[in-house]
């Protein structure tokens, strides 16, 4: 059955692609994963430079608590966001002209991460300064406000559709409250879906305009059984479509088909029937699509149809159809699936990761424009990661050490699960090479990382006359039986003082004190670089200790670490694993390792425009129409056009991906 999917989405030129509306409103463009359009300048004015120059500093000082409780959400503090956010806005410490503009943007940011709670304690604070709010943030606080008022949710309906009759209570608005009911409410699904229905018969909202509301709406109906309501909202959305003359879009089709498989993986009838529904609607399939069903095909374990069906996508690829992140991601897991069986099949339509690490790259500049620091739906710090954890997996320590290298170059920067994957996996490898026995003349990795000293200029050659010699860079290992499962950093360092003087040795390998990266392999693309990126480059970041690492002391809020280590401890890796593999080395062996190097840059890395001042121009012209928040492509995305986070439970132990759906365990901010 399967296979007949397959051969659906294989004839995929005969959909037809039609033109969409460009005049709809949806949640992801509320949300601002589209860029709003841009306005016609405002006349020359003259503007005080002082009023100017503190007004720019009052709007860095809010970008930087917002990028703040961002990351704070992602700690295991994010318990304390609302105290947080209130200390930090606090009259006595913020009280100037922009106070008004940092309530409205706080507002905004509480109810994009739904922190429902917090929005609420901000909107009654607004008002009772004496600040009007925008009419947007009006409408939409005053429903919440009015269901979180009633104790039975029946209770809200009434006054509700009074507030959906004001013209600034848009689809935007309704969506918080929405996801409200949902979460904080915990409303019954057909007093939502009610709702839903009340809201759009009262604004008469057309639904064409309105993919993301009815791919919702359909989401938390066929969860809760309800498919005739989902297939009514269907119905509609189609009818809407035809009665407007515009495409229909194929996300609330994606949201079903994604639904229902979370439900039952192996439910291929009705794949093939909404997939059957689509080709005959004439409706073109979208990333979410593809990635559903290259997903469902890797849970079943069919990798050659997985990877066929993203051949296909690759072959339609076009401005509408780009593979996303998620796609990457779910590419990769399927490569680490593969080989962690006892007998890994070779498939000859399988992708080698750093094939796929690369159209990632490819993938993202042709979003951007070639500009490797814009924004796109292909590349995000979570798919940097994956691949990453990949690498080191495949042992491709060379691999690794590429992805670490061009954080920079794309906007990115290390973490402390960066510097958990690698420590937690060389101290399992050292621990299984300590317990097997060893074969006469037989040389490891583990032989090289300890007998390695931490600033000397690495001799591959004089390697083995050093080990001969017995000239350990440290203490030896400890003979001791060990577990040799790959366990979180924190649970690999219990009371074994082994384990922490091992991992001691290692972080010294990285040189945390040493900033500059010119002993670093050159892997990086000669591009010209925003001034941004040579200012991170030579800032001095972050670098974790010990005991940050092992979990005994706090890590800073702002958790972003320098590369540069880590890409350093990577590099002597791999030459240490190039090392064991042939201990007997010529002094030429610079020679083997460039040749090594370049193979793995041409590879992995795409081309790009040399260095040209000519394009620096345009290229600052372009990064400068970027928002100043990293928050138009949240891990955290709902909107079925931009693909959905898969969620890998159960395969490994280990849940590799995030879930799309809303965090209802944060509703109230608690």
């Amino acid at each position: 059955m399967l296979s007949c999917i397959l051969r659906l989405v294989v004839h995929v030129n005969d959909f037809r692609i039609p033109k969409i509306s460009s005049a709809r409103h949806t949640f992801a463009r509320s949300f601002g994963s589209v860029p709003a359009p841009r306005c016609a300048p405002p006349p020359n004015t003259t503007v005080d430079p002082s009023m100017h120059a503190e007004r720019k500093a009052h709007r860095a000082r809010i970008n930087n608590l917002l990028l703040a409780a961002d990351r704070l959400l992602e700690s295991k503090h994010a318990h304390t966001i609302q105290s947080y956010i209130m200390d930090k806005i606090s009259a006595h410490k913020f009280y100037n002209s922009y106070r008004w503009v940092a309530f409205a943007r706080l507002i905004r940011f509480s109810l994009s991460r739904q922190l429902f709670s917090m929005a609420i304690v901000l909107y009654d604070r607004l008002v009772n300064e004496g600040f009007a709010p925008p009419s947007s943030i009006r409408a939409t606080m005053i429903a919440i406000k009015l269901a979180d008022s009633s104790e039975d949710p029946q209770d809200a309906v009434e006054p509700l559709t009074q507030v959906f009759a004001d013209e600034s209570y848009d689809t935007a608005a309704f969506m918080h409250l929405f996801y409200f009911m949902l979460s904080v409410k915990k409303a019954p699904i057909p007093l939502v879906d009610n709702l839903t229905r009340i809201y759009t018969t009262t604004r008469k909202i057309k639904l064409c305009p309105c993919p993301d509301l009815i791919g919702e709406v359909v989401r938390i109906n066929t969860q809760a059984g309800r498919l005739d309501a989902a297939q009514c909202w269907l119905r509609d959305f189609e009818e809407s479509c035809q009665s407007e003359d515009v495409g229909m879009d194929a996300s609330p089709y994606a949201v079903l088909m994604h639904t229902l498989m979370r439900i039952d993986p192996r439910n291929t009838p009705a794949l093939q029937a909404i997939l059957e529904k689509m080709k005959a609607a004439g409706i073109p399939p979208n990333i979410s699509i593809f990635n559903t069903l290259i997903w469902v095909n890797v849970k079943q374990g069919r990798f050659r149809e997985a990877f066929e069906l993203y051949h296909v996508l690759v072959a339609q690829r076009s401005e509408q159809l780009v593979p996303s992140d998620v796609t990457f991601k779910i590419l990769l897991r399927a490569v680490r699936l593969l080989n962690q069986k006892r007998r890994p099949m070779r498939l000859p339509n399988v992708i080698e990761p750093r094939q796929i690490f690369r159209e990632m790259l490819e993938c993202h500049l042709l979003q951007t424009g070639g500009q490797p620091l814009g924004r796109s739906s292909s590349l995000s710090a979570s798919a940097l990661q994956m691949a990453l954890r990949t690498f080191i997996a495949r042992r491709d320590y060379l691999g690794a050490f590429v992805v670490v290298r061009l954080l920079d170059t794309f906007g990115f920067s290390a973490d402390l699960q960066s510097y958990r994957i690698v420590l937690a996996h060389l101290l399992s490898r050292i621990r299984r090479e300590a317990k097997s026995a060893r074969r006469p003349g037989e040389y490891r990795l583990a032989d090289f990382l300890m007998h390695l000293r931490p600033d000397e200029r690495i001799d591959l050659s004089g390697m083995t006359s050093r080990m001969q010699d017995g000239q350990p860079a440290d203490q030896p290992l400890t003979q001791e039986p060990m577990s040799t499962n790959l366990q979180p950093l924190p649970g690999l360092l219990n009371s074994e003082g082994s384990s922490r003087d091992v991992v001691s040795h290692i972080l010294k390998l990285s040189e945390p004190d040493r900033r500059s990266d010119e002993d670093l392999l050159d892997v990086a693309p000669s591009i010209v670089l925003h001034s941004s990126v040579q200012a991170r480059r030579h800032r001095r970041m972050y670098v974790p200790t010990m005991s940050v690492l092992c979990g005994d002391d706090t890590p800073p809020i702002n958790n972003r670490c320098s590369p540069i280590p880590l890409a350093r401890l990577l590099q002597k890796v791999f030459l240490g694993n190039l090392w064991a593999s042939s201990p007997s080395f010529n002094p030429r062996w610079h020679t083997l390792v460039q040749r090594v190097v370049g193979d793995a840059k041409k590879s992995m890395v795409p081309l790009m425009d040399v260095a040209d001042f000519a394009k620096a121009a345009k290229s600052r012209k372009h990064l400068d129409r970027k928002p100043g928040l990293p928050f138009t492509l949240s891990r955290k995305r709902r909107s079925a056009r931009a693909g959905w986070e898969i969620e890998f439970v159960g395969d490994d132990g280990v849940s590799e991906g995030k879930s799309s759906h809303p965090r209802g365990g944060r509703g109230n901010g608690q």
